[in-house]
């Protein structure tokens, strides 16, 4: 380790050990819970929830940035770091990480996935809502001893930079995927993810690129073959939420149980669920008569 970044880690730890003495149990339930918002439940609730029920090509955007932009990219980049994590033993640190520490995946995560929505949404309460729960979650992570303050804030600025190129490039690279035969977005979009998987096998990230992977036949054949649309009264989404978790999570436990655990079984598996969550669970939905078509 550099000598630079040894004084950097001392100083994290130095201002770690400040903060510890203002912890309080009150507090250590509020930033944990805080810490949980940008977990693997949150989002295997609110993706789906965007995808089936509200606006789909909202889910759809925001699901190829959150997974390639964070969660294969946040992966990558710490397995090539590798920095470690605060250690030191005089610090109490409150959550078990197994991961490296540059830069926060919850930093990077949660600015992309909140700083796209409040883009979208385009309300004052909405940004400022945001802005406070990405500092929220940024700042949890500092609490509960699990991070160094230049991994929060590498996190941000990393976020922030992935947002801001994917805001620029996404709308003029949609229109052209978007003229391509149905055949040519599966080939793409398959075989994509697969390509960098190989080139950048780990367990880490098969879950992000097996799931890109999934949504690259997925999505072309919703769109050519089901349609459905997201309206319709409370109890219909509701109902199509619930049909779809159920089926979503049969084919995760199913496949969880049933394939070795291996990095490649792992990308065959979300790649499997990523077909379920976008194509199956849609296509029942219109079957059982939760669901209209879109007008072509």
């Amino acid at each position: 380790m550099t000598d630079w970044l040894v004084s950097l880690n001392d100083w994290g730890t130095q201002f770690l050990l400040a903060l510890q003495q203002l912890r309080t149990p009150a507090l250590y339930a509020f930033f944990r819970f805080i810490t949980d918002l940008h977990g693997d439940n949150f989002y295997l609730f609110i993706f789906p929830l965007l995808y089936w029920c509200l606006d789909k090509r909202l889910a759809t955007r925001l699901a190829y940035l959150f997974f390639f932009g964070y969660d294969f990219s946040n992966g990558f980049l710490k397995d090539l770091l590798h920095t470690p994590r605060p250690s030191d033993p005089r610090l109490q640190v409150l959550v078990t990480e197994t991961s490296y520490a540059f830069p926060s995946g919850h930093a990077q995560g949660s600015l992309i996935f909140w700083g796209y929505l409040a883009l979208a949404v385009r309300r004052v309460w909405f940004w400022i809502a945001a802005v406070v729960l990405v500092l929220l979650i940024s700042f949890s992570r500092l609490y509960l001893g699990i991070h160094f303050p230049q991994d929060v804030v590498g996190g941000l600025l990393i976020g922030l930079v992935v947002l801001v190129l994917f805001t620029w490039l996404e709308p003029r690279i949609s229109p052209i995927v978007a003229r391509w035969p149905w055949l040519q977005q599966i080939a793409v979009g398959a075989l994509l993810p697969l390509l960098i998987f190989f080139a950048a096998r780990s367990d880490a990230s098969a879950r992000a690129l097996g799931l890109l992977c999934g949504a690259g036949i997925a999505l072309p054949l919703e769109a050519r073959n089901v349609r459905f649309a997201v309206g319709g009264s409370f109890v219909q989404r509701l109902l199509r939420f619930l049909v779809g978790f159920v089926v979503v999570l049969i084919f995760y436990l199913g496949l969880s149980a049933l394939l070795p655990r291996t990095d490649i079984m792992r990308f065959i598996r979300y790649t499997i669920v990523g077909i379920a969550m976008l194509w199956l669970a849609p296509w029942l939905s219109v079957s059982l008569g939760l669901a209209s078509r879109e007008k072509a």
